[in-house]
C-alpha cells in the first residue's frame, strides 16, 4: 500500500472518473505538489485529457507492464505538466490485466501486489499519487485498491451511476477485509448537476450519505453539467483551468466571426474543479496529519 495514493474509481463509465483524476492531479501540481498520475485504464483516456496521446514517449502502459513482469524500475512520462509525471495506460495495461488473471488462477500470492511493488521505489519522490481506475470492477481495480491508501468515488445522480457506486463500495469493503485493510474511503464527488439544481444536489447528497451509513462524506463541491466544455477539453488536451484561460484569451464572436467558439461555462467549470480539488486535498492532508500524529 502506498501511503500517499488516492484511487479514483466507479464501476460505471462516463461519470467523470478520468476527468477528475486529470484535473485533481493537474491542480495539485500547480499548487506546488509533486504528483504522479497512474493510468490503470486500458483505454488510456488520460492521454486525451492531458494531450500526450500522440507523443512518442507515450508507451501505452508498457513501462508498468515491464516493471510488473521483471521488477525493473518504472520510468514515467516526465513533466506532462510542471510537477506532474504520468505512468501511462493503454495496450500494455490490458496485457497487465491478463498477467494478473493468470497469476490469480495459479494462486500466486503476489498477484495483487505487483503494481504496488513496481511503484513503491519511486513513490517517495511525490507528495501525491493519483490512480485512475478502469470502469469495470475487474482485477485492475483490485490492483488499484491494493495500492491506494484512499479512495474517491465520482458519481452522477442516475440509477446506473449509483449502481456503479454501490458496486465500487462493495469492492472497497471486500479489499479492506482482505488485501488492504488500510484503504480509507475519502469521499464521494457529484458530477453532472445543473448550477441551479441545489435541491436535487442536496437530495442526492442525503441519499448517498444514508446509503453509505456515514462511511464517507459527500463533498460539498460538485461538477456542474456541461456538454461542450468537456468535449472541447478532451479534444484539445486541456484541463478545465487551461480551457478557461484559452477561452478568455480567444477573440469574441463580434471581433472575428471565424474564431473558435468556446463554452460559455468554461470559467464556472474551472471553478468547480478548483473547489472540489481543494476539498479533496484538504481531506487528504487532514487524514495524513492524523495518521502521523497517531504514529
Amino acid at each position: 500500500m502506498l501511503p500517499n495514493a488516492i484511487a479514483v474509481a466507479n464501476g460505471k463509465g462516463g461519470v467523470g472518473k478520468t476527468s477528475l483524476s486529470a484535473n485533481l492531479a493537474g491542480l495539485a501540481a500547480i499548487s506546488g505538489w509533486r504528483v504522479l498520475l497512474v493510468d490503470l485504464d486500458p483505454q488510456g483516456n488520460l492521454g486525451s485529457d492531458l494531450g500526450y496521446t500522440d507523443e512518442e514517449a507515450n508507451d501505452g502502459g508498457a513501462a508498468l507492464l515491464r516493471a510488473a513482469e521483471s521488477g525493473e524500475p518504472v520510468e514515467p512520462l516526465r513533466d506532462v505538466r510542471p510537477n506532474l509525471d504520468v505512468v501511462t495506460g493503454g495496450p500494455g495495461t490490458e496485457t497487465l490485466e491478463t498477467l494478473v488473471r493468470r497469476r490469480l488462477f495459479a494462486d500466486d500470492a503476489t498477484a495483487l501486489t505487483i503494481v504496488d511493488a513496481a511503484l513503491a521505489p519511486m513513490v517517495g519522490d511525490y507528495n501525491l499519487v493519483v490512480v485512475d481506475c478502469p470502469p469495470a470492477m475487474g482485477c485492475l481495480v483490485e490492483l488499484a485498491f491494493t495500492v491506494a491508501r484512499y479512495l474517491v468515488i465520482p458519481t452522477r445522480g442516475d440509477a446506473a451511476s449509483l449502481n456503479g457506486l454501490s458496486r465500487t463500495a462493495n469492492r472497497f469493503v471486500n479489499v479492506r477485509r482482505t488485501s488492504n485493510p488500510h484503504i480509507d474511503l475519502l469521499g464521494i464527488c457529484l458530477f453532472g448537476f445543473g448550477a441551479q439544481d441545489h435541491r436535487i444536489v442536496a437530495k442526492a447528497r442525503h441519499q448517498l450519505e444514508e446509503a453509505l451509513d456515514g462511511i464517507a462524506p459527500v463533498f460539498d463541491s460538485f461538477i456542474r453539467h456541461s456538454r461542450k466544455a468537456p468535449d472541447d477539453m478532451r479534444e484539445l488536451g486541456l484541463l478545465a483551468h487551461e480551457y478557461a484561460q484559452t477561452a478568455a484569451q480567444a477573440p469574441r464572436w463580434f471581433e472575428d466571426r471565424d474564431a473558435v467558439r468556446y463554452s460559455t461555462s468554461a470559467d464556472a467549470l474551472a471553478s468547480d474543479y478548483q473547489a472540489l480539488t481543494k476539498e479533496i486535498l484538504t481531506a487528504f492532508a487532514e487524514r495524513q496529519a492524523a495518521i502521523s500524529a497517531a504514529a
